[in-house]
């Protein structure tokens, strides 16, 4: 039989023997607390199927010169690239945004002469962006399009171009500021819907903006569907 006056005493025991074990080898209950450290915000680069923009192929960044702005920063690494039709597009936001201006090629004014300056530059240059004065028609495109992926080049434009590999098109922008009394807008939070062969119905981003840096948090949301697919 056992002993019912014993058992209680044998138990506390060995609950003592334990925790003083735990207390030498440093083991922590599991009812402390622990913060987790905040997630490292992504690049901009996250909104690219691959990191990088895609060669050989044409890329619209649609109702966002900001975002355009920002991922030619992100991706240039040395390459050279060609504004065409695009005066709007400014020196200081490319600048802001991370772009080496001693690497791009400015052709505010085609004359009317679009596909053929565009075609050139194809030839020589690894990213064009096709801005909103480069009036191209829809043949034009094919063939500006066979000519980016005969040299593996990459056009990058703000307007819809048949065959894009990929899409980014900006559904909301809000921009906040200035706090300092210098009239400049600090803070901006875009809403991404991302359009590419690789995403089936389409992807989400949120892109945050903070001070007159190029982006600095990039959080993603899943996405119940696309109303446009690229390609």
């Amino acid at each position: 039989m056992f002993d019912s006056a014993v058992a209680p005493t044998a138990l506390e025991r060995a609950r003592a023997a334990l925790q003083s074990a735990e207390r030498r080898v440093g083991v922590e209950h599991r009812d402390q607390v622990v913060t987790l450290a905040p997630a490292e915000p992504a690049p901009v680069t996250e909104l690219l199927p691959d990191g990088d923009l895609p060669v050989g192929a044409a890329v619209t960044i649609q109702a966002s010169a900001s975002l355009m702005a920002w991922l030619l920063g992100a991706t240039q690494r040395d390459r050279w690239m060609a504004l065409v039709g695009w005066p709007e597009l400014s020196p200081l936001a490319l600048t802001e945004a991370g772009v080496d201006l001693e690497r791009v090629v400015v052709v505010p004014d085609v004359g009317g002469h679009a596909a053929a300056v565009l075609a050139a530059l194809l030839g020589g240059v690894e990213i064009v962006v096709v801005g909103p004065r480069a009036a191209t028609t829809a043949s034009e495109r094919r063939r500006l399009l066979a000519r980016a992926r005969q040299h593996a080049a990459t056009i990058l434009s703000p307007a819809s171009w048949e065959g894009a590999a990929l899409v980014l098109e900006v559904e909301q922008a809000r921009w906040s500021g200035p706090h300092r009394g210098d009239f400049w807008l600090r803070e901006a939070h875009l809403s991404v819907t991302r359009h590419s062969r690789a995403d089936g119905a389409g992807s989400r981003f949120d892109v945050a903006r903070h001070g007159t840096t190029a982006p600095t948090a990039l959080a993603t949301r899943p996405r119940a569907a696309a109303r446009r697919r690229a390609g």
